[in-house]
């Protein structure tokens, strides 16, 4: 893996008077995958809408494949998804499902606001994710009213974006969602992103959900654990 596809350098947005979070930096490569956790509020969903340029940097930048994204999404095959409620409601899910591939992902005729929160969660994750080929997968809270199917669904399609080379950056309100799929690990804290590679958090690099919450629990706790984990913690 050389290929740098998205450079992301003191990046700080403010939505309205409050500020969203503050210097966030990352590398990610081709074939590598970002977990991006914190608690509600702390500006997981603002981070991914700054990726693809739907909110404005106050402080730093984005490149994708070194341009800024309002450039490069044309250029770089994306995948982006914000959820359900994002989704058109008037529109039918069969005719939505096929854009993008052409395939009908659902042969439901149903406009999509008369479906389920479920249905309209995989309708939309199926007809980004169905895209082909994809350099950039980026997923706010995509786990969100799936049930054990669909969700085993996901991983098992997040892994092979990844193994295929896209760069995946997938948040989530629950660690067990992100744990093991990722190459790294982006906490966002009231004082600071922190950022880790799987293998700082298990030398193994087998991340598991107890491990993670060891860790988020450890540097909201204490801001200085991010500079002696894992010495200090050993599994």
């Amino acid at each position: 893996m050389t290929d740098l596809l998205l450079a992301v350098r003191g990046l700080s947005v403010q939505q309205g008077h409050r500020q969203a979070f503050r210097g966030v930096s990352f590398d990610l490569r081709a074939g590598q995958a970002l977990g991006v956790a914190g608690a509600n509020g702390a500006g997981k969903s603002a981070l991914l809408r700054a990726l693809v340029g739907g909110l404005r940097a106050v402080e730093g930048d984005v490149r994708i494949n070194g341009r800024l994204p309002t450039h490069a999404l044309s250029r770089t095959p994306t995948a982006y998804f914000a959820g359900e409620a994002t989704l058109p409601g008037f529109a039918r899910a069969a005719a939505w499902g096929s854009l993008g591939t052409g395939e009908v992902v659902t042969p439901e005729r149903r406009r999509i606001r008369t479906l389920p929160r479920s249905a309209r969660q995989l309708l939309g994750l199926r007809t980004e994710l169905g895209r082909h080929p994809l350099a950039l997968v980026i997923l706010d809270e995509p786990w969100e009213g799936l049930d054990p199917d669909a969700a085993r669904w996901l991983n098992a399609t997040l892994e092979a974006k990844r193994d295929r080379g896209a760069a995946v950056v997938v948040s989530s309100r629950r660690l067990e969602d992100l744990a093991g799929i990722c190459d790294k690990y982006l906490f966002l804290t009231p004082y600071a992103p922190l950022l880790f590679n799987a293998q700082q958090i298990d030398p193994q690099g087998r991340v598991d959900a107890r491990r993670l919450s060891d860790v988020f629990d450890a540097i909201r706790s204490d801001p200085t654990a991010a500079l002696t984990w894992p010495r200090a913690h050993p599994p």
